[in-house]
């Protein structure tokens, strides 16, 4: 256990450990902001056909249903991979 006030602890947490600002954060909050303008710059509709699916959809929707479906896919693959690793290191 560290002998600094959890105070001190947390804000290393927060900064990360030498000081510096929390760059992930950043990139994330930048991407975001990115993301949400474009949703509200696509307001026209669009035909989409997609295996049941058929009828027009706002584009800002089919771009949400694409990165929610990425994220998914992305996380389901990491997943695997991990799981992979795993199971190959506890075999050798």
């Amino acid at each position: 256990m560290s002998d600094q006030p959890i105070e001190q602890r947390q804000a290393t947490v927060q900064s990360g450990s030498d000081g510096s600002p929390p760059w992930k954060l950043i990139a994330l909050v930048i991407l975001l902001a990115g993301v949400i303008t474009f949703f509200f710059q696509n307001r026209d509709e669009t035909a989409v056909h997609f295996l049941w699916i058929d009828g027009n959809w706002p584009v800002w929707g089919v771009i949400g249903v694409s990165v929610a479906a990425g994220a998914v896919l992305d996380r389901l693959v990491a997943r695997q991979w991990r799981r992979a690793r795993r199971r190959k290191d506890a075999d050798a």
